[in-house]
């Protein structure tokens, strides 16, 4: 590798650690404080599903009429936007303006649902591997339970007069938000990102195995948010826990993924895919299915700390080696195709964990339970569909 291209490397890998830390010390308290300005759980659920409808728009449109697009100069102008969100809905809170507040957390999350698209396209422009996919989620992960730690720790402390509250994790945010910036600032736009791209939609969907993975992803999504799209706000109250200790409770469960989503990286993956698909999905499957049987606290905290153990693992298997199916040239429209679908799944998700939360834990795992099903299936049927594949080119060869 370059010097070049390893400098912009280890920058990417350095904003990812500012944005998590952002992300990590304010995303857990931000449903609770949107609630804390009387704003219903259904309707939270409404704001959130709204910025994943807009940002897959968003993606859409630019997909469609963009013919040149530069990720490096958008990234540098959206982790400037961020901070201006940020910032109006600190002012928001402190003139009690809710009109602000929701306007600009609705956008915020647009924008952290970009970041989160453009990275990994530009992590392939230098360097494409099965294993840069989960190597730059756990890196991001890491950083996110990092800050997700810092906040559980001073949440409801005080310094002084200075009240450590849902506020002050935001201003918190902002100056993570300002490294993440400065970093991004530094990376050089050289030739290594000006990569020729074919907008050609329809080579991508005649790729069979990339459109059963396009509508697992959709369904997945959907089951991941269904059941968890509210974590904090379920486990305060669902499981009687305060903020602090429920995301502390969080950030245990996501630490322990990542330790095991490494490990998995290097050693524990299993030979047969198939056993991989189980154990990452079938796992939560039983463990949901205890929670509708049996709902009551000790087996939510159970049932949600198995789900967030696996969630982290073995994304090299079942998202990164769809894609890394597709040309270098092609990423950018695949990423944009693929996040866009799981921004609806991730929208239809949160929309039906906030309209049925006050039914109980019966009816969210419940439904949670159908999606997740079909997950399964059809992951074990992406499978199968690989190898079938792999036997038809060893025949031919």
């Amino acid at each position: 590798m370059k010097n070049s291209a390893q400098k912009n490397y280890k920058l990417i890998f350095l904003y990812l650690t500012f944005y998590g830390l952002s992300v990590g010390v304010w995303s857990e308290f931000s449903q609770l404080w949107l609630n804390s300005q009387n704003i219903s759980i259904a309707n939270i659920g409404l704001i959130i599903a709204g910025g994943s409808v807009l940002t897959a728009a968003i993606v859409v449109v630019v997909t469609k009429y963009t013919k040149k697009i530069n990720e490096i100069i958008i990234l540098k102008f959206i982790f400037l936007i961020k901070f201006i969100f940020l910032l109006g809905m600190v002012l928001g809170y402190y003139y009690h303006l809710n009109w602000l507040s929701v306007i600009c957390y609705l956008f915020d999350s647009v924008i952290n649902n970009l970041v989160v698209l453009i990275t990994y396209p530009i992590i392939t422009y230098i360097i494409k591997s099965e294993s840069i996919y989960s190597k730059r989620k756990l890196i991001e992960y890491t950083a996110t339970d990092i800050g997700v730690l810092i906040s559980s720790l001073l949440i409801g402390k005080s310094i002084g007069s200075l009240n450590l509250n849902y506020n002050f994790m935001l201003i918190l945010s902002m100056f993570f938000i300002i490294g993440a910036t400065i970093t991004v600032l530094f990376i050089n736009n050289n030739d290594q990102f000006k990569v020729k791209r074919r907008t050609n939609l329809r080579k991508i969907f005649k790729d069979k195995i990339i459109c059963v993975y396009l509508v697992y992803f959709f369904i997945g999504q959907i089951a991941y948010y269904t059941a968890l799209g509210m974590m904090l706000l379920l486990l305060i109250n669902y499981a009687d826990l305060n903020a602090s200790s429920g995301s502390l409770f969080i950030v245990f469960c996501y630490i322990l993924g990542d330790i095991f989503g490494y490990l998995a990286l290097k050693k524990l993956t299993p030979n047969n895919d198939y056993i991989t698909i189980l154990l990452k999905f079938g796992v939560r499957f039983l463990m949901y299915c205890l929670i509708v049987i049996l709902p009551i606290k000790w087996i939510l905290l159970l049932g949600i700390s198995v789900s967030l153990f696996f969630s982290r693992a073995y994304e090299n298997k079942t998202d990164g080696l769809y894609i890394n199916r597709l040309e270098k040239s092609e990423i950018f429209e695949f990423s944009n195709i693929r996040y866009a679908i799981g921004f609806i799944g991730k929208a239809t998700g949160i929309m039906l964990c906030g309209l049925i939360f006050e039914f109980g834990l019966r009816y969210i795992f419940g439904i949670c339970l159908i999606f997740l099903f079909i997950q399964i299936i059809m992951g074990l049927y992406l499978v199968k569909m690989r190898k079938t594949e792999q036997n038809n080119i060893f025949y031919i060869l």
